[in-house]
């Protein structure tokens, strides 16, 4: 009962724990980037939205929803200016092919986006270094961050900043022939440039936080919109406000061909991961088509199929104890081959014959007298006990080791 009753406490303890930390959470601001024209939220684009709005009055501000490639009215246009600001740039070939003709007629784009596609990046020579704060490994503390113009357009002779996360995005490589930079970072770095192409002209913005409802509203930094305004035309004859871009934060890969080989190779950390990948797997089929060898199989020797035979007979006639016929090969085998190797005939009553086989032989009279001896014993045997067939044995074999 004790113990039911501390984990009932714990319980009670933890579950007040949990709904403290939640009260608190719920009064803290929303900070997610949207950007959208109708946001308030700290990192909407509301207030934006309507300092473009009063900055043009004569000019109706059309909302696209479209892909830029899909949008047919901005390809007769001239002096028109679009308008993106969105968390991700993220655009195709046929996005890009538009976007350029747009601007080479004669029109303004400007883009604002923490996170521009590297293909749009690579087609005009430039590139981007982003930390994305917020959503990278490492986070950053807060701290007093600023963002200013170029000074030879510096109209204002304005710092702007803001209390936040810090503005780290940007463009490390420009094209020197087309792009100039047009606003810098607390630490010096290119974190706007403008893209002259054409009679046109685009202006890259890697830090859409200075566009956002938070950042405008603070001190005088409205004045920071207010000075791109003034480098846009005074009387464009249409303006275009592209939401499509606000909420698409994935890399598209419905290109010309829209196979998924060409989204690859248009990002080039993936396409050298896909090359190292494509090598790595031809030299496995490389080392491993050769062919291998097989494993040698071990050959038995030929097995002496007649000493197998003998031994067999053998433990046959040994199984019935039939001394008498075992001695009987015996003693014949020998005599045979005393008169292939030798060319004698065995003469057991020749009490000479045991002198004439030892000098024949090259062996030992004291070895084949008691041989011969014992061979004419058993062979007047009647029955062949085990011992005289052993001692038999023993002596062939004896004066077979002393042969010459």
């Amino acid at each position: 009962m004790y113990k039911f009753t501390i984990h009932i406490i714990i319980f009670f303890v933890v579950a007040f724990l949990t709904i403290g930390c939640g009260n608190n959470k719920a009064n803290m601001p929303d900070l997610k980037e949207t950007y959208g024209y109708k946001d308030s939220r700290p990192f909407g684009a509301a207030v934006a939205y309507s300092i473009f709005k009063n900055a043009y009055t004569d000019n109706s501000i059309e909302l696209s929803q479209k892909e830029f490639a899909e949008n047919y009215s901005y390809t007769a246009d001239t002096n028109s200016l679009y308008i993106n600001i969105s968390r991700n740039y993220y655009v195709n070939n046929a996005d890009i092919d538009a976007l350029l003709n747009f601007v080479e007629k004669g029109n303004t784009a400007f883009i604002a986006a923490n996170k521009f596609d590297t293909l749009l990046l690579n087609r005009l020579y430039c590139k981007q270094v982003n930390y994305n704060g917020i959503y990278g490994f490492s986070k950053p503390s807060f701290q007093n961050s600023v963002t200013t113009f170029n000074d030879a357009i510096n109209l204002y002779d304005e710092t702007y900043g803001y209390y936040f996360y810090p503005f780290e995005n940007n463009f490390s490589q420009l094209n020197g022939l087309y792009a100039r930079v047009v606003g810098y970072n607390a630490y010096n770095k290119a974190n706007c440039f403008v893209f002259f192409w054409g009679k046109g002209r685009i202006f890259f913005h890697c830090e859409p936080r200075t566009l956002s409802n938070y950042f405008l509203l603070q001190k005088n930094n409205y004045l920071y919109l207010q000075q791109f305004i003034k480098m846009f035309p005074e009387t464009p004859n249409y303006i275009y406000w592209d939401n499509y871009y606000v909420g698409k934060n994935y890399v598209s890969n419905n290109d010309s061909d829209g196979s998924t080989l060409s989204t690859i190779l248009k990002y080039p950390a993936l396409a050298k991961a896909f090359y190292i990948l494509l090598a790595l797997l031809l030299l496995y089929l490389f080392f491993n088509s050769k062919r291998k060898q097989r494993i040698v199989p071990i050959i038995k020797p030929n097995e002496n199929n007649s000493v197998a035979f003998a031994e067999a007979i053998a433990g046959l006639y040994l199984a019935k104890k039939d001394n008498d016929n075992i001695a009987e090969k015996i003693i014949t085998y020998f005599k045979e081959q005393i008169r292939s190797k030798y060319f004698i005939q065995v003469q057991l009553q020749d009490e000479h014959f045991a002198a004439t086989l030892s000098r024949k032989s090259g062996v030992s009279i004291d070895i084949t007298t008691p041989l011969i001896k014992k061979i004419h014993q058993i062979e007047n045997t009647i029955k062949v006990t085990d011992e005289q067939l052993l001692q038999l044995n023993h002596l062939i074999e004896t004066f077979q080791k002393n042969q010459s």
